[in-house]
């Protein structure tokens, strides 16, 4: 039966508009264009050109369909709050009765798994207990439509098989999490939910239950959440605390919630990122440099001092203290991504789209050109030359008077150049001598490559938890200098590392903090993706970029960016949505208070009771049910006289 090529997309769960195209290269054998409207056959398959062999949903796995039929049984079950669940979860797994042992200052969450819903519905929450502070929240499933690579990026991007992941792609994960009150009504059959709870203050342990009555139709079912509080607490996250950073995309902030930028509107929503950010123990606020400046029609770089009076006024309202200043310079040269380069392809060899975009992403990363030079990001200009230094002096200069000016030259770090290696090591030179000059006694950091090139030319070191991992005696003789170390992750590493990506064990994001315990040297950890989308709905797409854009886009979305990197909050309607991650790291930050209290009682049982654990960022244990016996030992040891 022919129907229209919008419906037919739809049908598979594609972007209509990306159907359009593949039709209108002949990548249909039944598509016809009648008029203006595409018609296609149903039956015909959507093959799609992403999907390798060896990524292909084994059976019994969910690809991009939820259960649409009842089977008659309303069922509810709790699961642990560190376990991925899934719509195809099977509840009947989970268990009417849980216990959650934390401390005043943390939260102890459960989720819960309900199938056998008819949508429409009324699901209804009845919860008892000692109190009425706790949250409820719907579960949102988010796609991974392609695996994390076994070293970096996308399965995709080189065949790189990974069989460190917690299901093959492609899948939905419940990870989002939308605030609700006692009421929702179901699309599905099949939902989750989060119930959350702040542990309150006691003198000695004890034990308080919730009852959460699920009501659905004639049916209800009754499920127990037990929360063990100890004696200890941890503090609000603060200035003296490891550091967290998420850089944020600030146009983001006002394109998903119609809020124009630097309006009171925009200010009001800031702040609740900021919040959501801060309750997550995030306590640094990245702010790119750039966003500070506008360039005037005659050329003058002019400094915006309002724009940076609203976003401190936002961090404060928060209780962030600590800020983290965005390069000014870029790359001239980066990823081969230019037209030249895509016509360059020996496309008379190829017989399908598929090998083009094979040999675009096979070149276009094995020739990735950091280049040798770097530019003023406001106006272009090259930092070799003189009009490139004096431009970015004088932007340093004016920030630099507004911070000594608000006494916050002892809460701000600065960064030159992201990234630099051993090519880009005489202009990024130049740059931090510029940025000395400019703001003086400002500390620099970076997120660096291990090079001895710069050594001397930043203060605070920032690779990647694999590079530093790998480098530790370089960075430790880096901080036998006096430098310091961060340590960050984003589209690396892959594999069996720790990160934070969605097809990883949220486990592994607990365990980034458990590293800065184990290397006690590092003092902060850093992400660039906390709420960028890439052009996307996050919630439709998150594996940006492969095969598909590459041909429909070429060449500037070929990054193939693995599915989670690029965010960790999500726009919700009149706020952001946190995530299970940004909950796993609230957690790993939690036991890391922990930890260091412990470490100061008795430092050789905490270095024991983290190597039960973590021993490396690639060698920990990824048991959820010895994590939570481990914790409690932690918290037995904190609270013991």
């Amino acid at each position: 039966m022919l129907i229209t090529l919008s419906a037919y997309a739809k049908m598979h769960g594609k972007n209509p508009e990306s159907a359009r195209k593949k039709a209108a290269r002949g990548g249909f054998k039944t598509a016809q264009k009648t008029g203006h409207t595409w018609l296609i056959d149903s039956e015909e398959p959507y093959d799609d050109l992403r999907q390798k062999e060896h990524a292909a949903p084994e059976e019994g796995q969910l690809s991009f369909a939820f259960p649409q039929k009842a089977d008659g049984s309303f069922r509810a079950a709790l699961f642990d709050e560190l376990e991925p669940i899934y719509p195809d979860t099977n509840v009947s797994g989970g268990v009417s009765a849980y216990t959650v042992a934390g401390c005043n200052g943390t939260y102890a969450g459960v989720q819960i798994a309900v199938s056998g819903l008819t949508p429409g519905i009324p699901l209804t929450f009845h919860v008892e207990g000692p109190h009425r502070a706790y949250k409820l929240f719907e579960m949102i499933p988010i796609p991974v439509e392609v695996n994390t690579g076994a070293v970096q990026r996308s399965e995709y991007l080189k065949d790189d098989h990974n069989e460190n992941v917690i299901r093959r792609a492609p899948f939905y994960v419940y990870e989002a999490l939308k605030p609700i009150f006692n009421l929702t009504r179901p699309q599905y059959t099949t939902a989750a939910f989060v119930f959350r709870t702040p542990i309150e203050y006691c003198r000695k342990k004890e034990t308080f239950s919730f009852t959460i009555t699920l009501h659905h139709g004639d049916a209800s079912r009754t499920l127990i959440l037990h929360t063990e509080r100890y004696p200890a607490v941890v503090k609000p996250a603060s200035k003296d605390d490891p550091q967290f950073v998420n850089w944020f995309d600030y146009h983001n902030i006002s394109r998903w919630h119609n809020a124009p930028m630097w309006s009171p509107d925009y200010e009001e929503m800031l702040y609740r990122y900021l919040r959501a950010a801060r309750y997550t123990r995030q306590n640094v606020m990245a702010i790119p440099g750039p966003l500070l400046f506008t360039v005037t029609e005659g050329g003058e770089v002019r400094f915006e001092s309002a724009r940076l009076d609203l976003l401190l006024r936002a961090a404060k309202r928060a209780g962030i203290e600590l800020f983290q200043g965005g390069a000014f310079c870029s790359r001239a040269a980066s990823l081969v991504d230019d037209d030249a380069f895509y016509h360059s392809l020996d496309h008379e060899s190829f017989t399908s789209p598929e090998q083009i975009g094979q040999a675009f992403k096979r070149r276009a990363f094995d020739e990735f050109d950091y280049g040798t030079d770097a530019v003023f990001s406001l106006t272009g200009a090259s930092m070799s030359s003189d009009e490139g230094r004096r431009q970015l002096k004088e932007a340093l200069c004016e920030l630099y008077a507004y911070l000594k000016a608000h006494d916050l030259c002892g809460v701000w770090t600065q960064s030159c150049l992201d990234e630099p290696n051993d090519a880009l090591c005489a202009v990024y030179h130049t740059i931090s001598a510029v940025t000395r000059e400019a703001m003086p006694g400002i500390p620099i950091l970076e997120p660096v490559l291990p090079t001895e090139g710069v050594i001397g030319d930043l203060d605070v070191w920032c690779p990647s938890l694999d590079v530093y991992e790998r480098n530790k005696a370089f960075f430790d003789a880096r901080v036998k200098d006096g430098d310091r170390i961060y340590i960050y992750s984003c589209l690396t590493p892959g594999g069996n590392y720790t990160n934070r990506l969605l097809d990883m064990e949220r486990l592994r994001v607990v365990y980034i903090a458990w590293g800065m315990m184990r290397y006690p040297d590092v003092m902060g950890y850093l992400h660039w993706g906390a709420n960028y989308t890439c052009g996307n709905n996050p919630f439709e797409r998150q594996a940006a970029m492969f095969s598909e854009q590459v041909l429909e886009y070429h060449p500037k979305y070929a990054n193939f960016l693995p599915a989670g990197d690029a965010c960790i909050f999500y726009p919700g309607f009149e706020q952001p949505l946190i995530s299970t991650r940004s909950e796993a790291h609230r957690i790993g930050f939690e036991d890391l208070a922990l930890l260091r209290r412990l470490r100061e009682k008795n430092a050789a049982y905490a270095e024991e009771i983290t190597a039960k654990l973590f021993r490396r960022f690639d060698e920990y244990e990824k048991s959820v049910t010895l994590y939570r016996l481990v914790r409690k030992d932690l918290l037995e040891a904190v609270c013991a006289e």
